[in-house]
């Protein structure tokens, strides 16, 4: 089965036993966020409306957040139709693996061969990677009788090690700068063939650990795309990523560039239209660019031509604690109409994707596609976002 907030293969026979404090906040904003007091207009009138403002628009921005294949599917579709801009990245942390793998590649792996055959991880980070997957360690972990390897590169409290101690690890922690690891990783492969002791951007990297480093039969990088503060993260993957490559002419190492929700859309979005997103439709094809067609560009632009029509669809099919624009940007999209399909929407009540519907959706390392059945016993409020699209599009 696969958990719709850590987006990870459970291990669990029912996902409502899972212990997962991630899971359990979500839940409660779930419950709280459902008034079933709600009177709506009929839908009839709702869509009616919706759909006048779509044929008056000049400008037409989808973005939010996405989860489902059917979703992601039905958003490529009304994008077209309506020769809209089509951006899902939320603040463009999958897009800087995208922007990477596409300029130089990757060697990816799953996370069932990570697990099953790795002998050394290497996890770039800190402690706000176990709030994003905080069943990662357990996961990745074969179990304490099979012990592995992870080193962790980055800035991990004594907390954050204990976490990967209790899931069977043994684990090694260097503090260290995050922009600083790529090539610090570079200098140790040059020397270690020969073994020798050496201090790598003022960190000591000799005895044991360089030892460890250098004997490992299968190494395997993780990193999260969202827990990377560094600007120009894409550069930063683009390191990484080659240094893994050169890794490879002496033994096997891979890399898990774990993503987010997004990743279902942009897997999606390259079947159908040869690109992962950030794309502005042009009498129905697709047109890429993945600096100008952001929904923030989108937003910037449409604030300086207040007087063209401009419509936002806001898609929203998970559980979120914050809002997808933040209030800058919902202040500048004053002068334009914004047709939500959330849980919240006064018009679009829109189900949650693998909680109050079952959704085909991808694992956030990219490797697994599976049904994911509901997981509330409650009855929706609200329609798919995929069927509400479905009935703007008619």
């Amino acid at each position: 089965m696969i958990c719709p907030f850590c987006s990870l293969l459970c291990d669990a026979d029912d996902l409502n036993e899972i212990q997962c404090d991630r899971r359990s906040s979500s839940l409660s904003l779930f419950e709280l966020s459902q008034d079933t007091n709600k009177r709506l207009l009929p839908e009839a009138d709702r869509l009616k409306s919706a759909r006048e403002s779509l044929r008056q628009a000049k400008r037409v921005l989808v973005a939010g957040r996405i989860a489902s294949v059917a979703t992601a599917r039905a958003a490529i579709a009304f994008a077209a139709k309506f020769n809209a801009t089509l951006d899902l990245a939320e603040s463009g942390s999958v897009f800087r693996n995208v922007l990477a793998i596409q300029r130089v590649g990757i060697y990816s792996v799953s996370l069932a061969e990570a697990r099953d055959h790795t002998d050394l991880f290497i996890v770039v980070g800190d402690d706000s990677i176990h709030q994003t997957v905080p069943r990662m360690p357990n996961a990745l972990s074969r179990g304490a009788s099979r012990k592995q390897t992870v080193l962790l590169l980055g800035t991990f409290s004594i907390a954050g090690v204990e976490v990967w101690r209790n899931a069977g690890f043994e684990v090694w922690s260097v503090q260290c700068d995050l922009n600083e690891v790529p090539k610090a990783l570079s200098q140790w492969s040059k020397w270690s063939d020969d073994r020798k002791e050496n201090t790598v951007q003022g960190t000591s990297m000799s005895g044991p650990l360089f030892h460890r480093l250098s004997n490992a039969g299968y190494t395997t990088v993780v990193w999260c795309s969202k827990n990377l503060p560094m600007e120009q993260a894409d550069l930063w993957v683009e390191r990484m990523i080659q240094w893994i490559a050169k890794r490879n002419e002496e033994t096997r190492c891979a890399a898990i560039p774990w993503a987010s929700f997004d990743g279902t859309f942009v897997q999606v979005c390259t079947w159908l239209t040869g690109f992962p997103g950030r794309v502005a439709f042009r009498n129905g094809a697709p047109e890429y660019d993945p600096q100008k067609f952001t929904y923030e560009r989108w937003i910037e632009q449409t604030s300086m031509s207040r007087q063209v029509e401009s419509v936002v669809v806001l898609i929203d099919e998970t559980i979120a604690a914050s809002s997808f624009f933040t209030p800058l940007e919902k202040q500048l999209l004053n002068c334009s109409t914004v047709i939500e399909l959330t849980g919240n929407s006064e018009l679009f009540p829109t189900s949650i994707a693998g909680l109050e519907t079952g959704a085909d959706m991808f694992r956030a390392d990219q490797t697994l596609l599976a049904h994911v059945s509901p997981t509330s016993k409650r009855e929706p409020f609200g329609k798919p976002a995929s069927i509400w699209l479905q009935g703007l599009s008619t």
